[in-house]
């Protein structure tokens, strides 16, 4: 349901200057500190599950952006009444509970985790907010391409802080079909079909929108998400997964911060250039930095869904199968190419034709070839 488990560091504030960004050298001593605890996730309260994901914080040089899962810790959701659920390991450094009873409106949670290495780290003690539904995800064609919008609102007036995720799928298929592949040598059926592929991308950047300005606390055509036209994505199907919470105030301006910095970096997923601060502690070191905001709340989803023929003049874009020439078989060399599955036989074609082997197998684009179980 979340974004994956972003890699932060704290080190010292970049250099501005009349609003231009200049050379910075970091420092040895910021470049140097790392292995602070993150913690990623919603304390989600009713029916939806809890994902608490922990990793450990990167350097700032570190090109590899490689997550490091922190495994083998204890997690519980406290509240301030005494009720206690207790969070179960799921791999990868995330921990889930699947349904944390609200209580009493005013009842307030928090985060307990206990690492393997016996170190304590809490969550400062967080109101509830309940998030009202999403009125509708929408979206429009312009010349550009298709834009997408979330409506909500909130008619008490309190719900002011909203954030969203959402998780991208959309079918897509190689030009050319292909039965055949060579194995060790010798001619066989493919056991799977790799024509028709399925992605899945999640959202990274940082989406919210304050109404406390307003008249009203309503969210009108807030965008969430711009396709060019003729984007692969919509060559075929695609759907997104809106999930909608509220933040409180001091949520909303850690989140602020976080996209600030994601500006300068690009993503969230990046390593972070100045500290912020969040309400989680280290018991077990108080000057021991800890990396993350606990809210809880509850989730509010909501699926689009978009055609290819709903959409004007979108031809099928071929994407990364521009170059998808086919070559004969009988040429020099062609088949000794597809017996090393470099290419590949294109089914029903007559005089018998190859193709690269990128140009028949789309699961060598990112996707995978087994549909979603939601899929229609």
């Amino acid at each position: 349901m979340y974004p994956r488990i972003f890699c932060l560091i704290f080190c010292c504030s970049l250099v501005l200057a009349f609003s231009c960004k200049q050379h910075y050298t970091l420092p040895a001593q910021a470049i140097k500190q790392t292995n602070y605890l993150v913690v990623e996730g919603n304390i989600n309260v009713g029916q939806d599950s809890t994902i608490i994901t922990l990793t450990r914080s990167v350097p700032v040089t570190d090109t590899t952006k490689a997550l490091v899962p922190e495994t083998g810790a204890a997690i519980t959701v406290e509240t301030d009444a005494g009720r206690t659920f207790p969070l179960v390991e799921i791999g990868n450094g995330a921990y889930a509970v699947a349904n944390i009873q609200q209580g009493a409106a005013s009842e307030k949670y928090r985060l307990n985790i206990t690492t393997a290495n016996n170190r304590q780290y809490v969550s400062s003690y967080v109101e509830f907010k309940k998030t009202p539904p999403i009125d509708s995800v929408s979206w429009e064609q312009h010349d550009d391409g298709v834009h997408i919008y979330v409506n909500t609102h909130d008619d008490q007036n309190k719900s002011l802080y909203y954030k969203w995720n959402f998780t991208e799928v959309w079918e897509y298929h190689a030009p050319f079909k292909s039965s055949i592949i060579y194995v060790n040598g010798f001619e066989v059926v493919r056991p799977v079909q790799v024509q028709f592929c399925w992605q899945t991308v999640a959202s990274t950047a940082v989406i919210m929108q304050n109404t406390n300005n307003l008249a009203q606390d309503v969210v009108y055509k807030k965008q969430l998400m711009f396709i060019p036209t003729s984007d692969h994505k919509l060559g075929v199907l695609y759907t997104m997964l809106v999930s909608q919470n509220v933040l409180t105030k001091e949520g909303f301006d850690y989140w602020t911060g976080l996209s600030k910095n994601s500006e300068q970096l690009g993503s969230i997923f990046d390593a972070q250039p100045s500290q912020l601060a969040g309400n989680l502690r280290c018991v077990t070191d108080p000057a021991e930095p800890v990396v993350g905001f606990i809210t809880a709340t509850t989730t509010e989803q909501h699926r689009l869904w978009i055609k290819h023929p709903a959409v004007n003049n979108w031809k099928y874009p071929l994407g990364r199968f521009t170059s998808c020439d086919t070559l004969h078989l009988d040429r020099p060399g062609v088949q000794n190419l597809v017996m090393a599955n470099i290419y590949a036989g294109v089914d029903d074609e007559v005089p018998p034709y190859a193709t690269s082997i990128d140009c028949v197998d789309c699961t060598l684009q990112g996707g995978v070839n087994v549909k979603p179980a939601f899929w229609p």
